[in-house]
């Protein structure tokens, strides 16, 4: 009997784990979704740079998306013929996470700012100063119809042309973190616990703040945007750079360091830049602006908050 009862035991425990992981992977496929499509990729569009597809449409990030003509991220409002206003930057500005017109840029597109102007989203995930070089080099010249580039700069651009493997890792080497990553890969149980325990750790913010103090690497970052910047008055395009804040600085605003030594290493170089950091009004809870458990990438209520900014500026 004292058998039986242990067996009875194992199998109500066996079968509470199996509903609990059933349960966190749909949990996690509607707030935690981080599959991007692939096939949106066009390899080399830019030189070295990989870019979107023209014209395409698939999943990102669980999130429906549309690419235009020039493999931007769509616009629900077309403005074929004005002269275009290319928004640049990573993952962030191209609004993984978020439906098409819930993305900032498409904001700016709508806002009196940019009535005239055809403001087109080139962004793409992974995307730092190395790739926008790329493409600005790539396009201008070629398209006259550019007459504004607005860089949206985000605290990890300074990654370069770096891949990830290659960077300083983020976590702890050895037995425990190979046991960790197979559990993340997985149990979604395990997983999601993960994620509500570190929603508000910002530790990304603190590996991300620790490259500025590289010389080496902010010089690259400061050379490319320089380089960005020269090309564009040589053909006469209006250049801007906005850098986006990481929550854990909107929590602590004094944890503003990496903006101003970008910003003094871009001052050099006689190239201003507006820090969202600086103007972003107070807030009760900045978790809502983030996705979640996410230190960089904004809800659909933080993109509206950004789309504000150039209300603002009217």
């Amino acid at each position: 009997m004292k058998g039986r009862n242990i067996w009875i035991v194992a199998g109500v425990t066996l079968g509470i784990l199996v509903v609990l992981e059933v349960a966190a992977r749909i949990v996690l496929s509607n707030i935690y979704n981080r599959k991007f499509d692939s096939s949106l990729i066009e390899p080399g569009k830019y030189g070295a740079t990989d870019g979107l597809k023209a014209n395409a449409t698939g999943t990102v990030w669980g999130k429906p998306f549309h690419t235009d003509d020039m493999g931007g991220r769509k616009h629900q409002k077309s403005k074929t013929g004005k002269k275009k206003v290319l928004i640049i930057g990573d993952s962030v500005t191209e609004g993984v996470g978020v439906d098409d017109s819930s993305t900032f840029c498409n904001r700016f597109n709508d806002s009196k700012t940019f009535a005239e102007l055809d403001v087109r989203n080139i962004s793409m995930i992974g995307w730092s100063t190395y790739d926008y070089r790329n493409v600005v080099d790539h396009l201008i010249g070629r398209d006259s119809s550019v007459s504004d580039i607005i860089v949206c700069y985000c605290l990890n651009d300074i990654y370069g042309k770096t891949v990830a493997a290659d960077l300083p890792s983020i976590a702890i080497n050895g037995f425990a973190s190979k046991i960790n990553g197979v559990l993340q890969d997985k149990y979604a149980t395990y997983k999601l616990l993960k994620l509500f325990l570190y929603q508000n750790s910002d530790r990304y913010f603190k590996y991300d703040n620790a490259l500025y103090h590289d010389t080496k690497r902010l010089d690259n970052a400061v050379s490319d945007l320089a380089h960005i910047r020269d090309t564009c008055a040589v053909h006469y395009v209006r250049f801007y750079i906005m850098i986006l804040p990481y929550k854990s600085q909107l929590s602590d605003r004094t944890q503003n360091l990496p903006d101003s030594i970008l910003a003094d290493g871009l001052k050099k170089k006689f190239i201003h830049t507006d820090d969202l950091l600086i103007s972003w009004p107070s807030e009760a809870n900045y978790d809502d602006l983030y996705l979640f458990a996410d230190e960089i990438h904004f809800s659909e209520k933080g993109h509206h908050q950004i789309g504000r900014f150039f209300d603002d500026k009217e």
